[in-house]
């Protein structure tokens, strides 16, 4: 299990164990001491929880449209629970699609490099802010002593703590200060806190962009300033020369990001000592790959390249196997994952990783022609 996918399940225990907390303290009293409605309480509390959270997952890309309007964005899509807007060849059409987030999506890109993506993120901010506020006054004049029971301030109080649950279980995972299962506004916020990714995100923006219509991407930018984050916008232009077969520039761009490990993660640092192993092993001699394995990747490296269930790994340990343990048996291991580090790969690169471990296996092939037709 990845890192973003452990803190979002502690995120997601959190929120469920507020509900419940809330949902039997306060929630309960008020139902069984305030409540005179002719309406099942169960009743007012659906309508209530399924019209707070569509107008709080509303809110929100409300917010994101706002801001990136002030901040100089063109809007490229408008997605609510999967009920999607978006704008191809100046028109917009709707359509049902998945989406990057915990209720929806807006996507951008940006007009000019003036373009700031701060409105973007601080707008469903201050909307939460606004809205928490109000449930705040209304529920305060409802405990006035002075209010019969049957005022209508009462069930507005109750509906109020509900929608002060709702957006703030939103708010929650939407502000968590790192990366979770899906781009939240947190992680943006702390991604963007460094100026050298600013320029970094916004060329992402403009990539997906020229991808949702079909366009030429055109020249991608390379990043020098090296960050965990432009790291992974220079890896676009690594799989762009590894697809081309330039396996020089790709090693060259992986030895740019790889030159101070401390700037990337371990798992982005590892991954890359996998891709250049597997450009070694594609184009030098075998006895200068080996000089290169035995004095260059560490036991922790090559344990790392044998477990990790990702194409980038996968590829660069088919080879080791094949090439230089000479070991059937690993190959095949290694056949039997394709599948699952696939279905981890970035859609975008499904295909270009595809041909890469093709060639790799190809290359073991050649030198191993009997393991081919092998029956296992």
């Amino acid at each position: 299990m990845k890192k973003e996918d452990i803190l979002s399940l502690m995120i997601y225990m959190v929120m469920i164990a507020v509900a419940i907390i809330v949902g039997l303290t306060v929630v309960r009293d008020a139902f069984t001491t305030h409540y005179n409605l002719n309406l099942s309480p169960y009743v007012f509390a659906i309508v209530v929880i399924l019209g707070g959270l569509l107008l709080n997952v509303i809110m929100l890309e409300v917010g994101h449209v706002i801001g990136a309007k002030l901040g100089k964005y063109a809007i490229l899509s408008f997605n609510v629970l999967g009920f999607c807007w978006q704008k191809k060849a100046g028109k917009w059409k709707f359509q049902f699609k998945d989406f990057d987030g915990l209720t929806g999506e807006t996507k951008v890109a940006p007009k000019n490099e003036k373009s700031k993506l701060t409105p973007y993120i601080w707008f469903p901010v201050l909307f939460y802010a606004l809205e928490l506020v109000g449930c705040i006054v209304v529920y305060t004049m409802a405990s006035d002593k002075n209010l019969v029971y049957t005022s209508p301030l009462h069930w507005m109080a109750v509906a109020a703590i509900f929608l002060i649950i709702i957006s703030s279980m939103i708010a929650l995972y939407n502000l968590a200060p790192f990366k979770l299962d899906s781009m939240n506004d947190g992680y943006r916020l702390i991604l963007l806190s460094k100026k050298e990714n600013i320029e970094a995100y916004n060329e992402l923006m403009r990539i997906e962009a020229a991808q949702m219509n079909n366009e030429d991407v055109g020249e991608i930018k390379v990043f020098s300033q090296i960050t965990e984050f432009t790291a992974s916008i220079n890896l676009i232009s690594v799989y762009e020369e590894l697809h081309k077969g330039n396996f020089a520039k790709a090693e060259e761009l992986i030895d740019m990001i790889v030159v101070d490990p401390a700037k990337v993660s371990a798992l982005t640092y590892n991954r890359l000592l996998a891709q250049k192993l597997y450009i070694k092993i594609m184009t030098l001699p075998l006895e200068e790959v080996r000089k290169y394995y035995d004095e260059s990747i560490n036991d922790n490296a090559r344990k790392f390249i044998a477990n990790d269930l990702s194409m980038e790994s996968l590829r660069a340990y088919i080879l080791i196997a094949g090439l230089l343990d000479d070991s059937n048996g690993e190959v095949e291991f290694a056949k039997s994952r394709l599948h699952k580090a696939l279905k981890r790969t970035l859609a975008s690169r499904v295909k270009i990783e595809e041909q890469l471990f093709n060639e790799a296996l190809e290359k073991v092939y050649s030198s191993h022609p009997d393991w081919k037709n092998e029956v296992k």
